[in-house]
């Protein structure tokens, strides 16, 4: 006998997809997480929909990516139907060439570990990495290197699984979006994962805990192997309907931060046109620069299968001013202590919901100011500042720098900062810090600024400033300077006065 319907299923709802905290990866693996409950209770409702088809039309074996979350999405489906499943890395996640790791998914010996060794077939029987012999690359693959390894894939599988099991007729594989949908592309001939599969332009459907179903053409002879689709992405049977679908034409990877965030922004933007439309405001939508609306492939790390690129993502560490010395200490909320005391401690803190402003990132000197951060008492709890406890006194830096303008400088590091997501996953590296100059002291001037024709006034440096700073100022600084009207103390550095508004 031959294959004649294949089920391909994606995971459920993922852990990291839902508010933090997040568990935890159990397999200790990067960007493995496990199903946050509400995708536990889909995959338990995938397998009552599959358990309650004809007994002629239910799948007869499993086949899963060795990831966490479509074993886990497997377990309540083997337990119902009481099949068994097998792994294999030719249907497991695709990443992208530019993504920073690209993790290899655990062996049947680590997943016995957590689901017990009755869910698998025997390892021997169907071996993770050569039954079929086809693994992604591990450099990271573009939309046409998954769409070539899924074919390769296909092509191997059929006759080798045939032959392996001949009596099985009924199929379920359990994956992700990316793979799921370019299983199905080649199964219905297309050329391209992003190619529609009918005139009216639809797409493969790929929800969360989303399963479509491919019959075999029985107008075409066995060589052809051609499949048309009779369920495409079917979510009737969850409670929540469909939820997280995703493709190609997104621009980012499927789960991803970038793709949450890209989420969380057009569900806000839609309660907002919501809001407007109960008030009777009138809304005209303005035209799009992009007729696809997608996240541009540069901004998510890919390698240019979309060519629209208008935005990229920055990753900037900004090193704030040390405090301490005796004019920072003149500028602190302290208590009643005199200033000569030594603080035993010092609050220097920059709060979540502080507000950071800058100027030009690619000017050599760009100036920062950070607002809406001055740390309370009650937030810095007992002994915070403007508190004492016993012989500990504890001084409030955070009011040196709210509110205050500073210049900045490139510093190159010796080595290379590494930046993490909210969900553990490595996204970026920092190769400079944006360093405070202290030698510059900026003071706002409310009279504002002067016309770039008026007057000239006269212009204050620090000696050791003059030759390096002044050939790489901006018009921007220029003007500052221009308007530089106070200056503080018997310092010998020249006060800058800045009235502008960042960026």
């Amino acid at each position: 006998m031959t294959i004649k319907q294949i089920y391909i299923a994606r995971h459920g709802y993922r852990a990291n997809w839902a508010p933090p905290p997040h568990p935890p990866n159990p397999t200790g693996i990067d960007s493995d997480p496990p199903l946050a409950p509400h995708g536990v209770a889909q995959s338990k409702q995938l397998a009552a929909y599959l358990h309650s088809l004809p007994s002629i039309d239910r799948p007869q074996f499993i086949l899963s990516s060795p990831f966490y979350r479509c074993l886990e999405t497997c377990q309540p489906i083997c337990d119902m139907l009481g099949i068994q499943v097998a792994i294999d890395r030719g249907i497991s996640e695709w990443f992208r060439k530019k993504r920073k790791t690209k993790p290899i998914p655990a062996d049947y010996d680590q997943l016995k570990e957590f689901f017990g060794p009755k869910m698998f077939v025997p390892e021997g029987e169907w071996p993770r990495d050569t039954a079929v012999g086809v693994v992604p690359d591990v450099t990271g693959e573009t939309f046409h290197d998954i769409f070539e390894r899924v074919k390769r894939f296909w092509e191997k599988f059929v006759p080798v699984f045939e032959s392996k099991y001949p009596d099985i007729e009924n199929i379920l594989v359990i994956t992700h979006a990316a793979s799921a949908i370019a299983l199905g592309s080649v199964l219905l001939k297309l050329n391209s994962v992003t190619d529609y599969i009918d005139d009216n332009q639809t797409m493969i459907r790929c929800g969360a805990c989303s399963v479509s179903k491919y019959i075999r053409d029985d107008n075409d002879n066995d060589q052809n192997q051609k499949w048309k689709i009779v369920m495409n992405g079917n979510c009737e049977f969850l409670t929540m309907g469909e939820e997280m679908h995703w493709d190609f034409a997104m621009g980012v990877e499927a789960g991803s931060a970038d793709d949450v965030k890209m989420r969380q922004a057009k569900a806000a933007d839609a309660e907002a046109k919501a809001k407007l439309k109960q008030l009777g405001v009138e809304q005209v939508d303005e035209p799009s620069t992009n007729q696809s609306e997608t996240v541009t492939e540069l901004a998510t790390g890919a390698d240019g299968d979309i060519n629209n690129e208008e935005f990229e993502n920055f990753y900037i560490t900004i090193d704030v001013p040390m405090f301490g010395k005796k004019e920072g200490l003149e500028e602190m909320n302290r208590t009643s202590a005199p200033i000569s005391t030594t603080p035993r401690s010092k609050i220097n803190v920059i709060k979540p919901s502080a507000q950071l402003q800058f100027t030009d990132i690619n000017h050599p000197n760009p100036l920062i100011k950070i607002s809406n951060n001055i740390i309370s008492p009650s937030e810095a709890g007992a002994g915070g500042p403007g508190s004492t406890n016993g012989n500990t006194e504890v001084v409030n830096t955070s009011a040196i720098i709210d509110g205050k303008i500073f210049e900045m400088g490139w510093k190159s590091l010796v080595g290379t900062d590494l930046v993490f997501d909210d969900y553990g996953e490595l996204i970026g590296t920092v190769k400079e810090h944006l360093v405070h100059n202290d030698r510059v002291k900026i003071v706002p001037n409310d009279s504002g600024i002067k016309d770039e024709d008026s007057e000239e006034e006269e212009e204050e440096y620090d000696d050791e400033m003059v030759s390096e700073e002044k050939d790489t100022q901006s018009q921007f600084l220029k003007r500052a300077i221009k308007s530089a009207k106070r200056k503080e103390g018997a310092s010998t550095t020249a006060n800058t006065t800045v009235d502008t508004t960042m960026n």
